[in-house]
């Protein structure tokens, strides 16, 4: 089994629902959102690269204090996908780690069942309560599904078309 594995920090949603403020920069148990996502993943050993997908600077500069590569997203309106498909496009891995930065209570522990359930292949998501959620792991065997998303897609549409 290949262990060439990218995590894919995603950093550059508008936060509509939460008002004028982004969310990633708001103070979590004494850290901003998006801060807890980087420590996070910083942590966990086996990841190849870890990218953070920005469009707000303060993001930019905020990831410049942890050991990952920061990638602007200048076309946030597009959604997710374009987030997806800069972060694809920034790798070469034969996995990537899609981890969205506004879940404080994401904890290593899912982070490690996911990426310990890796195959060639395959698609690995968590479920709760008997929904989907992040963060998600991709093969590379979807690169070109995941940098083909339409805008306003996300990588779920592709979970969809391959169920098993």
């Amino acid at each position: 089994m290949a262990d060439n594995v990218d995590a894919i920090l995603l950093a550059s949603g508008y936060s509509r629902r939460f008002g004028t403020a982004d969310k990633l920069l708001w103070p979590f148990r004494g850290a901003a959102l998006a801060e807890r996502a980087l420590s996070l993943v910083c942590g966990i050993a086996g990841l190849a690269r870890k990218y953070v997908i920005y469009a707000n600077p303060s993001l930019g500069v905020l990831a410049s204090k942890y050991p990952v590569s920061p990638v602007r997203n200048s076309n946030p309106g597009r959604g997710i996908c374009e987030s997806v498909r800069l972060g694809v496009a920034s790798s070469a891995a034969d996995y990537y780690l899609f981890v969205h930065c506004d879940q404080p209570m994401l904890d290593a522990a899912t982070i490690e069942t996911v990426l310990s359930l890796r195959r060639p292949g395959c698609i690995v998501t968590p479920y709760w309560q008997g929904n989907p959620g992040n963060p998600s792991l991709f093969s590379a065997d979807f690169r070109r599904e995941l940098l083909e998303l339409a805008d306003g897609e996300s990588p779920r549409i592709i979970r969809q078309r391959h169920p098993e």
